[in-house]
């Protein structure tokens, strides 16, 4: 009895043996089976290349360049210290880094591993040699984007960076892969879909050491859709240039349809920073400057108070309403009085007598503290909001903020306050709590250029052979008297021997204007010019210039505005 229990504990573990047997062989020979072709099966991606960016006229100014990166298979490498030894010679670097990155690629054996990204095309035709005699080693070409004006134009553009992992999640069923670039800022976040190619790859089959035997299929990539712009990359260039070392922004618009020509913002950024794999550093001191805020597109997301050139929505409201007339004439002294508050002009000694086109050209503050006054609260902001301020312009690029036009209601219950004749004073030249951004104080000279039409900036005028349509301007039925008599101050604004804008004036086309120095609470005040031309035809160019603490407005941004206006002549808009 005790001898048999051996055969047939023996005999059981034959058994059992021979049912795995049939069970991996027989029943599992599918998965098995699947598993081994996928084991000598390798698809190589090809990248989709997004879409290209060309100015109005066709130049091109984001492109695709191709990117070579050296991977490796770690089940596929046999002589690890050659691999190391080989590798460190060709692309200089150091042996433990390479050590570290096989590693790291031990965790993922038959998955290709990045082991330095965009190598000079010399030193990938060397590895792609070597690759032969060196098992585990992998050459692959990516699609990489090219910023070719650099920090030009670069918060129009936007910029890239790497697909998260939680994005990821949301985003695979529509092709992003890991390590895929999406748009972050700019045209490249807006139109991020229209830009997007779809991926494409070649399957090909390989032998027990990992090497190719033969091509069994191809995908090819199609590229995404190509963006052509209203920007005129040379008129882009010198506002860019002119803006120089300040902080600010400049735009440019064709008024009546609404074609953004420039938009600049600086501090600027190089984009092609994000796509280096080099220039870690310099990506991080981007993201972490909280003083420059260089990733900060300042002519749709900054806030400012407008200082003067909020003037014209003063005169505006007081001219539609029938408070003033154009013959209507305040005294300015040098200050205004209000109570026991005193509210001063920028020139002490004052204008003296003033009617509206004066108190424009010397952009009085006497003069519009007792228009705003004569107007009231209510109709300054609704006239205010009608030319398109406190809400965004529309224009096709992300994160443009809204803006604040404050008025009796916001402040009883944002500030839990009522609203005082001395917040009247402070509303009418453009001060207190009023905040708007470049791109809106553009739309609002727009309205006066174009004869009291609103109008939605826009900077993309094709997407592939698809059109986009410009939204129609929207007539604000203001009286053509009213238009005409502002029209008339901001001419004199800059052609007047003793106007605030004079350093605009471009000899061969009469520009109009208007300046504006507004307090902050540091002190150091910030500096507006906006204008159009030509004054006594149809306008063709819209022009702002915005200087962050850049002192008074009919100094350097009026100069700077001068410059712009005489490159749009010499390029045929005037």
């Amino acid at each position: 009895m005790r001898d048999r229990i051996p055969i047939v504990f023996i005999a059981s573990l034959f058994i059992l043996l021979g049912i795995a047997l049939f069970y991996n062989q027989v029943i599992r020979f599918g998965y098995y089976s699947r598993l081994s072709k996928n084991n000598s099966i390798r698809i190589i991606p090809i990248d989709g290349p997004r879409g290209n960016i060309f100015d109005r006229n066709g130049v091109l100014l984001v492109s695709n360049r191709l990117s070579f990166d050296i991977a490796v298979v770690y089940q596929e490498v046999k002589d690890k210290q050659k691999f190391i030894r080989v590798l460190s010679d060709t692309l200089n670097i150091p042996a433990r880094n390479i050590v570290r990155i096989l590693d790291k690629a031990r965790s993922r054996p038959y998955a290709p591993v990045t082991i330095l990204e965009d190598i000079d095309k010399d030193k990938a035709i060397m590895l792609e040699e070597d690759s032969f005699d060196m098992d585990g080693l992998t050459i692959e070409t990516r699609s990489r984007r090219n910023y070719l004006y650099n920090n030009i134009g670069s918060h129009v553009f936007g910029y890239l960076s790497e697909i998260g992992e939680d994005e990821l999640d949301d985003l695979k069923d529509y092709g992003y892969r890991p390590r895929d670039l999406v748009g972050r800022s700019g045209l490249e976040k807006q139109y991020e879909t229209y830009f997007k190619g779809t991926d494409g790859g070649t399957q090909i089959e390989v032998d027990s050491r990992g090497r190719e035997t033969r091509v069994l299929g191809v995908k090819e990539p199609l590229n995404g859709k190509d963006l052509y712009l209203t920007i005129d990359m040379a008129l882009q260039t010198v506002c860019d240039k002119l803006l120089g070392e300040h902080k600010g922004a400049v735009c440019v618009m064709d008024p009546v349809s609404g074609e953004v020509l420039a938009l600049a913002s600086h501090p600027a950024f190089d984009p092609n920073v994000f796509v280096r794999p080099k220039s870690s550093d310099e990506r991080v001191a981007l993201l972490r400057d909280r003083i420059g805020r260089p990733l900060s597109n300042r002519a749709i997301s900054g806030l400012y108070a407008p200082g003067s050139v909020f003037k014209i929505v003063t005169a505006s409201a007081a001219l539609e309403t029938k408070k003033i007339t154009p013959a209507t004439r305040f005294f300015c002294p040098g200050n205004y009085r209000l109570g026991n508050a005193k509210f001063d002009c920028w020139k002490s000694e004052g204008h003296g007598s003033q009617n509206l086109v004066e108190g424009l050209t010397n952009s009085c503050d006497v003069f519009f503290y007792n228009t705003g006054r004569a107007a009231g609260a209510d109709a300054i902001e609704a006239y205010a909001k009608l030319f398109g301020l406190g809400q965004p312009t529309g224009i096709d690029l992300p994160d443009e903020v809204s803006g604040m036009v404050p008025g009796r209601a916001w402040k009883k219950y944002f500030k839990h306050s009522p609203w005082y004749e001395g917040d009247t004073v402070n509303y009418s030249i453009g001060q207190g709590y009023l905040l708007v951004t470049p791109l809106q104080i553009m739309d609002m000279m727009g309205v006066i250029a174009d004869n009291g039409s609103l109008v939605r900036p826009y900077l993309v005028k094709r997407v592939g052979g698809v059109s986009m349509q410009a939204g129609k301007p929207r007539h604000l039925g203001l009286d053509p008297n009213t238009v005409k008599v502002i029209r008339e101050g901001l001419y004199e604004v800059v052609n007047n021997e003793n106007g605030t804008g004079k350093r605009a004036k471009v000899d061969g086309v009469i520009v109009a204007g208007k300046t504006g120095t507004a307090e902050t609470p540091n002190g150091r005040t910030h500096a507006w010019f906006a204008g159009f031309a030509p004054c006594d035809g149809g306008p063709r160019v819209c022009v702002v210039v915005f200087l962050e603490h850049g002192g008074k407005g009919g100094l350097e941004p009026a100069e700077i505005a001068r410059g712009i206006f005489e490159e749009a002549r010499k390029k045929g808009y005037l």
